[in-house]
């Protein structure tokens, strides 16, 4: 049941992500109002926290074709089949940062390529922000989820 509701909560916030982008983009508001980029960023930050905590729910109870490999150990992880909740939450939130990051390497390197978009780090640092806050915020909607399924997570 977990599942359903992260990946409920995961349509709704990819769905409005997608719907505020084609507005925003349509009606110029990405230039015309200096502030809308933050929003979006936390908005970014919930949805791909509730992603990555969906792939680390499902890779670590064996639901996905990479517990193959684990088990095998071809990649060289030993297979874990139980993750405590705060190391859940904790992953799922550090992906979001990578991703953040990594999104900012991207404006980064367009800016060095093309000079567009200019690229400001405070703006740069204030879009990590953001993202790590929209985490925070869906780590605060999984907690419940968590242990009103009664699957709290047990330490290995």
């Amino acid at each position: 049941m977990i599942r359903l509701k992260l990946l409920r909560r995961l349509a709704i916030s990819v769905i409005s992500l997608a719907v505020i982008n084609e507005f925003a983009v349509f009606l110029h508001w990405y230039s015309l109002v200096w502030w809308f980029d933050m929003p979006m960023h936390f908005l970014g930050g919930l949805s791909v926290c509730y992603f990555s905590a969906m792939v680390w729910l499902n890779c670590f109870e064996g639901k996905t074709v990479a517990r193959i490999f684990w088990n095998k150990n071809v990649l060289g992880f030993p297979f874990r089949a139980k993750l405590s909740n705060a190391r859940f939450l904790f992953d799922a939130v550090l992906t979001t940062l990578l991703i953040g990051v990594l999104w900012e390497g991207l404006e980064f390197y367009l800016f060095m390529q093309y000079g567009n978009p200019p690229f400001i780090m405070l703006d740069s640092f204030s879009d990590i922000f953001f993202d790590i806050a929209g985490a925070l915020f869906a780590v605060y909607g999984i907690l419940p989820l968590l242990f009103e399924e009664g699957t709290a997570r047990t330490r290995d």
